[in-house]
């Protein structure tokens, strides 16, 4: 009876305060109309004493005196007996009244005996959602329709392909090319036709990376919508391997989709901590993780957003000048972010300024070197990290 003993407990202290406030603001009053019959009477003595009153004047007035401090007497106590009792009255009516109201509520909502039902309710609709999900059939028949303008000497490479094809149903290669020529077109029911007979043909030898292929297709034909058939594609990807962050991903987004945020964000959180900040789910899980968090009841802080480190901005030197371009801006931008948002130490600054002059924005970089040595004026150590970091992409000799 949680819920009953804290009203009871909170009826107890609120009443009892109330009369003992009422108990002593009358007592203080009836003592001062007693002190000052009192003082009255030792007024008249001093009277008395010094001539100003007569003997017999002096016997009326006290007589009336002493008469009034009776009466003051009397009222002192009399008063006070009634209003204890008409205060035990009401802390007992009022608290019987507590315990009452907090049994019903308790019992409405706080019994032991009934199950976690807002927990219960919310599974329940989450099987319900996953049941009423859509075929792949009927999910494709819900998405808009694409069109984009078309190469038409590459529209009759794939028309001659198909027909190819029909004629030689177990060429595997042929198919696995049917199913990127189809995607190229944005014909992707078509493409994940193809990539289906790829699966069939090669049966339990297909990899990973050719189920999520699938399901990557199944899901983008019916415009993002996760379908049975999609699921199942992605549960065969991470039946083979178990780890495929881009499967990871998609499944995450199912759960979402169910009504089961909290098994997303467990998903999600791996895949966030796991990195690299490059891959291109990071920053719509970054963007949610935190609302998932809280909805699944925990306390979490993302990991804080890292730049290239000296490996990577090596391992770029190697690549051609768009891929190396891409890879690093996808780590600089979250970086630069977060150091425009919440700052960060002198090492993330030089990380952040090596990174702009890989890229080639030599200006970007000499005003991202200006900011931090305005930062960091007072502090050697850190200006000789930046300025080293400087020297590195030829701001400084």
């Amino acid at each position: 009876m949680i819920i009953s003993a804290v009203l009871l407990v909170l009826a107890i202290l609120l009443i009892g305060g109330l009369l003992f406030w009422r108990t002593q603001n009358s007592e203080v009053t009836q003592m001062r109309q007693v002190d000052v019959y009192a003082e009255q009477m030792r007024g008249l003595e001093r009277d008395c004493a010094k001539g100003v009153l007569a003997d017999d004047e002096l016997d009326s007035m006290r007589a009336e005196i002493g008469r009034r401090m009776i009466a003051a007497a009397k009222a002192e106590t009399n008063p006070a007996a009634k209003t204890s009792g008409a205060g035990l009255w009401t802390l007992l009516v009022v608290s019987g009244a507590a315990c009452i109201l907090g049994a019903v509520i308790y019992a409405q909502v706080g019994s032991p005996t009934v199950k976690d039902t807002p927990i219960a309710a919310r599974y329940a609709q989450s099987d319900a959602l996953k049941a009423k999900r859509l075929s792949q059939t009927k999910a494709e028949a819900q998405a808009p329709a694409l069109s984009s303008e078309q190469d038409p000497t590459y529209v009759q490479l794939v028309t001659e392909l198909r027909a190819a094809l029909e004629t030689r149903p177990d060429d595997i290669q042929g198919h696995e090319l049917l199913a990127k020529s189809e995607s190229r077109l944005g014909n992707y029911a078509k493409a994940h036709a193809a990539q289906a007979r790829v699966l069939q043909l090669k049966g339990e030898a297909a990899s990973p990376d050719e189920w999520y292929t699938y399901a990557e297709l199944l899901i983008i034909a019916a415009d993002t919508y996760i379908s049975t058939n999609a699921e199942a594609a992605l549960n065969q990807t991470l039946r083979r391997d178990p780890n495929h962050k881009m499967a990871l991903f998609r499944v995450g987004m199912y759960f979402d989709a169910i009504g089961r945020p909290d098994r997303t964000f467990g998903i999600w959180r791996k895949l966030l901590e796991a990195g690299p900040e490059s891959a291109p789910y990071i920053p719509l899980i970054r963007r949610t993780v935190s609302d998932l968090a809280m909805i699944a009841g925990v306390d979490y802080e993302p990991p804080a957003v890292k730049g290239p480190s000296a490996e990577d901005i090596e391992n770029a030197a190697d690549m051609s000048t768009d891929d190396r371009r891409a890879m690093i801006s996808g780590m600089v931008t979250g970086l630069a972010d977060r150091l425009a948002t919440e700052g960060g130490p002198a090492p993330d600054w030089a990380q952040l300024i090596l990174a702009y002059g890989v890229l080639g924005e030599i200006d970007t970089a000499q005003e991202i070197f200006n900011e931090a040595l305005q930062l960091f004026k007072e502090r050697p150590t850190d200006l000789e990290i930046l300025r080293q970091a400087a020297v590195n992409v030829g701001l400084m000799q």
